[in-house]
């Protein structure tokens, strides 16, 4: 008697098989729900001619990767088979041509690695596939069809093109890297890094694959996207020369927008601080979180101050000045905000060491603004902010100001009178005489104000 066996594939196919020989006559029927069989109705009728058709089944690059699957799935491995008959070995031994694969052959099967198993997964063909990919990526430059064989997208948005513009000469495989997951991505990424790629063209890519992959996308899925990006982008820019200080500042901002981790938010600030000689005060200008009444992200700039200050005495003198006034003008522009703390504001004027400002006009202004708008200041704040000053490091002209200044405490006035004198005496007469000229107009002022 011959019995057939009935194969209910997921629900979604039914295939009838000889369980004896080929199928003959139907007389009894056995039905096996392979719901666990997440291959697909194609993977099971490829099983199925190999093993009916005594291991002859054609295995080409559009199919291994789904063929391999099925054989480990069904352990269809032996040492003692005939290896025609093997059918997990046929299927990694018909890797020994990837070298001769073309381009969107290669793409294929790594498209279906991706659609078929985990990122995770370290099988000698995925090795094989991946490795063979990153060295592709390493060529100048390979007939692109944009993933033309894969159904998959281009991203020709104007807003990102800048990205790839930048290093067009090494991005001609930008677009058909686009249908990766962030996942598969991460595994691409780490081994082209292992494989020293040029680092410049992976960050270039990583941006344009953020921008291009957050269009239509929801918030948590953006989300993802970021976070991912920022961990490579973390491991390829060790030099602190891949990517610029504004491109960091639009991630942070965005990361900021949609919650990234803590985590990944400290590795953002940790890249720009390695760099932050190079921002603006425009770049420092960050809009503080929905709901808060302050106007700028204090918060966030103060951390990337520490991020920038922990490589400590091995900082260059220059890039501390740099920091130094920079960090001097975003403080002018924060501190007319009412809703500024001051223990908060205190930090940030004091978090610079000294050998960062070789003048303290610019700070001295910038709390004269800050007193004057908070009036509700209490004196032991008032004295613990106007402390921060550097009396040897006002000008006389600053001096001369302070020294007559109804916002600033007593004890921070008399000793800027008591040192201007001193400087005074130190001056050319001519100079001296003009410096006291302002200082009597300025006494006059203060007279007539009380």
């Amino acid at each position: 008697m011959c019995c057939i066996l009935e194969v209910d594939v997921n629900g979604l196919e039914t295939f009838m098989v000889d369980k004896i020989e080929k199928p003959v006559i139907l007389f009894e029927v056995f039905q096996n729900i392979m719901a666990s069989f997440s291959r697909g109705s194609e993977g099971f009728e490829l099983m199925s001619r190999f093993c009916y058709n005594n291991g002859k089944v054609e295995i080409n690059p559009h199919n291994v990767v789904l063929l391999n699957c099925v054989a480990r799935f069904m352990e269809m491995y032996c040492n003692k088979a005939p290896s025609n008959q093997n059918f997990e070995e046929r299927t990694e031994n018909s890797l020994k041509g990837i070298s001769y694969w073309s381009w969107s052959e290669l793409l294929a099967s790594l498209k279906q690695c991706q659609d078929l198993l985990p990122a995770k997964d370290s099988s000698i063909l995925v090795q094989k596939i991946v490795d063979c990919i990153t060295e592709r990526l390493a060529l100048p430059s390979v007939a692109s069809s944009c993933t033309s064989s894969l159904d998959s997208s281009c991203y020709p948005c104007s807003s990102i093109d800048s990205v790839k513009s930048n290093g067009s000469h090494m991005a001609w495989w930008f677009e058909d890297l686009m249908f990766l997951e962030i996942d598969w991505l991460d595994k691409i990424v780490r081994a082209m890094v292992s494989k020293e790629h040029d680092h410049f063209a992976i960050s270039r890519f990583l941006l344009y694959y953020q921008k291009s992959k957050s269009i239509g996308a929801t918030v948590i899925e953006k989300r993802r996207i970021l976070e991912g990006s920022i961990s490579l982008l973390s491991l390829v820019d060790r030099d602190s020369s891949t990517i610029s200080c504004k491109w960091l500042f639009e991630l942070l901002c965005l990361g900021l927008r949609w919650k990234i981790s803590i985590g990944h938010k400290e590795h953002l600030e940790s890249l720009i601080g390695s760099r932050f000689d190079q921002a603006t005060v425009d770049h420092l200008l960050i809009q503080s979180p929905w709901g808060k009444k302050y106007a700028y992200d204090v918060y966030v700039i103060i951390r990337i101050i520490k991020a920038f200050l922990h490589k400590g005495d091995e900082l260059p003198v220059g890039q501390l000045k740099k920091v130094g006034h920079l960090i001097d003008s975003y403080i002018g522009e924060v501190a007319a905000d009412l809703h500024v703390k001051p223990v908060t504001f205190e930090e940030l004027i004091s978090i610079l060491p000294e050998a960062a400002r070789d003048s303290h006009d610019s700070l001295y202004r910038a709390l004269d603004i800050y007193v004057e708008v908070h009036q509700q200041l209490c004196p032991q704040e008032r004295l613990r902010i106007c402390d921060v000053l550097n009396h040897d490091k006002l000008s006389a002209g600053a001096l001369g100001d302070l020294a007559y200044n109804a916002n600033f405490p007593p004890k921070i006035t008399v000793k800027a009178l008591l040192i201007l004198q001193h400087k005074l005496k130190n001056l050319v007469p001519g100079t001296r005489e003009n410096v006291s000229d302002k200082i009597k107009r300025k006494r006059k002022l203060h007279n007539i104000r009380c």
